[in-house]
């Protein structure tokens, strides 16, 4: 577990340094046009994260929402922050290359968000879009410490299986030589009764002929 522990603290240090979610303006199409959007990174960004994250976030905004084609909706959505009107908010995940964005576009009614026209509400949905892209970069990151973990786990494991399985043999090695060492004993034993037994049979093979030959004195 030590090993684990070293391993996920230099994944997360390696990953920390130089890695910031960063926001743009950009024009984005969408299916029912190109709209003026809030763009935020996703670094190390897993798409199928990203996509439950996304889902979670246009949810929170309030509205009536919905997915179709790769785009999320929150219509009617409301929020403290964006005044009293309702507004209808988009996004959808953009792909180049390894590198993940999302888009963010909102129709206030009549127009769409811009950062020249609706400064207040630009700067919170901006500010949502931020924290929105940490914490599915946080998450994505986390997925692939547990993938990478779950790896190491199994590759101890099996380090250990190894180790035990030399012990193992090692144990069997001096059993094993234990028994050699009686089996040797054994015969050295055996042998030396053994040619006792030769004595013993060579004296009674003698008595045995002396007693036949009481036969031939019998007349």
């Amino acid at each position: 577990m030590k090993q684990v522990t070293l391993f996920v603290a230099a994944l997360c240090t390696t990953w920390a340094i130089g890695q910031e979610v960063k926001t743009s303006n950009d024009k984005v199409s969408f299916s029912h046009g190109s709209f003026d959007a809030i763009v935020v990174s996703i670094p190390y960004g897993n798409k199928d994260i990203i996509e439950k994250e996304l889902k979670s976030e246009m949810k929170d905004w309030g509205g009536k929402y919905n997915s179709s084609k790769g785009e999320y909706t929150a219509k009617e959505a409301k929020m403290k922050e964006m005044g009293d009107k309702y507004f209808d908010g988009y996004a959808k995940i953009i792909e180049s290359g390894s590198e993940i964005k999302v888009a963010f576009a909102v129709d206030l009614g009549g127009s769409y968000m811009n950062q020249g026209d609706h400064k207040d509400q630009h700067r919170t949905i901006e500010s949502r879009a931020k924290k929105f892209g940490q914490n599915a970069s946080k998450e994505s990151v986390n997925g692939m410490i547990e993938a990478e973990t779950k790896i190491l786990k199994k590759l101890t494991g099996e380090k250990e299986d190894m180790l035990k399985e030399i012990e193992d043999s090692k144990k069997d090695i001096e059993n094993y030589k234990k028994k050699i060492a009686e089996a040797e004993q054994n015969i050295k034993d055996n042998e030396a009764a053994s040619k006792k037994k030769e004595e013993e049979i060579g004296a009674q093979t003698t008595k045995l002929g002396e007693t036949q030959e009481l036969l031939k004195k019998i007349k």
